[in-house]
């Protein structure tokens, strides 16, 4: 009898609570945070593949592929982004789930099934993508066992503004420019690799900086709401920090912020990426928002130029290893990988 069961589709009422429930970090020893907007992502996911874990009736452990095409610098994959890896409370710590799955067992030798095509009706070679910590070290150790490599590293890069404002040449992006903004985007990002478009429009949260009605710039700002347990230095500080005024606007326990990708504006006019950002912060009353970039890319680069704020002054950058497998691996190594704020938050 297998232990790993496969569907797809939509999830249903148990897998969600198991989801929304799932508490990412360790604590101690990095931030420990709940996600809140789960149920609206899962909906716009359009091609999930969930793997699950059951005892009884039960659900108590769960995964999701995310099957969609990516762009290498300008060449289209088939690919599946990794997302949700999560067991119930009382499958970790102390003989947590993840020490399961680094010895030999047959839920380990399912998962590698799976990995390999098997179930997934799709070819050996297919290309698999997750985010990882590179400081939590079992993580990492997993599921580089399973034969993923790193193929490349981002960083998580803060906006700020404490009483952001609107500004009268940023609007929503209509509909019926999203295929434009989509191949304009391709071509922003075609040295990239990972590249997705698949999120850009999500809950109409595109918006472009008009010029005599012509679209010049843009980003994609996603609402993001986090429960936040702990922070490194403990829970007293975090509960120091949600109370001082000002600073708990740019972060709390009830962390309210926005996720941006996909931005594109002329070069030399890198100043309406700000203008911009503090719009979307405005739209959404909020006052804090990240994105995600390769330290190697150029809009990497354009951000560290920009007027971040007062959070640049309190948060330092984290970095994530991107870890692959596939025929596709090397190539990958070779060029800035594209993060997409809706994946990673």
């Amino acid at each position: 009898m297998r232990i790993l069961k496969i569907s797809r589709g939509a999830p249903n009422d148990q897998l969600r609570a198991l989801l929304n429930e799932n508490i990412i970090g360790t604590p101690g020893e990095s931030l420990v945070y709940q996600q809140r907007m789960v149920n609206p992502k899962l909906d716009h996911i359009s091609n999930p593949v969930f793997l699950t874990v059951e005892l009884g009736d039960r659900v108590v452990g769960a995964c999701c592929l995310v099957g969609r095409t990516v762009s290498n610098s300008g060449q289209d994959s088939p690919a599946h982004y990794i997302r949700y890896l999560t067991f119930q409370s009382r499958f970790r710590a102390p003989s947590n789930a993840l020490q399961r799955l680094e010895k030999k067992s047959i839920l380990k030798d399912e998962i590698a099934e799976v990995l390999s095509g098997k179930g997934l009706e799709i070819p050996e070679g297919h290309l698999f993508y997750a985010y990882v910590d590179p400081d939590n070290l079992r993580s990492k150790r997993l599921i580089t066992s399973f034969g993923f490599e790193e193929v490349g590293r981002f960083r998580t890069v803060f906006f700020s503004r404490l009483f952001p404002k609107r500004h009268p040449k940023i609007a929503p992006v209509k509909e019926n420019e999203l295929e434009d903004i989509k191949r304009q985007l391709q071509t922003t990002y075609g040295d990239h690799c990972l590249f997705t478009t698949e999120n850009i429009g999500f809950q109409d949260g595109y918006l472009g900086y008009y010029e005599n009605g012509e679209l010049v710039a843009g980003l994609q700002a996603n609402q993001e709401a986090w429960r936040v347990y702990e922070i490194p230095g403990g829970k007293l500080l975090l509960d120091l920090v949600s109370r001082i005024p000002l600073i708990n606007r740019l972060f709390s326990k009830n962390f309210r912020f926005l996720s941006i990708e996909g931005v594109f504006c002329p070069e030399g006019r890198e100043g309406l990426i700000e203008v911009l950002l503090e719009d979307a912060l405005a739209r959404s009353e909020r006052s804090t928002a990240i994105i995600c970039l390769d330290p190697e890319s150029d809009l990497y680069r354009k951000f560290k130029q920009l007027d971040q704020g007062l959070i640049r002054r309190l948060t330092t950058e984290k970095e994530m290893a991107v870890m692959a497998k596939g025929a596709d691996v090397g190539h990958l190594k070779q060029h800035p990988v594209y993060i997409s704020g809706f994946d990673n938050m």
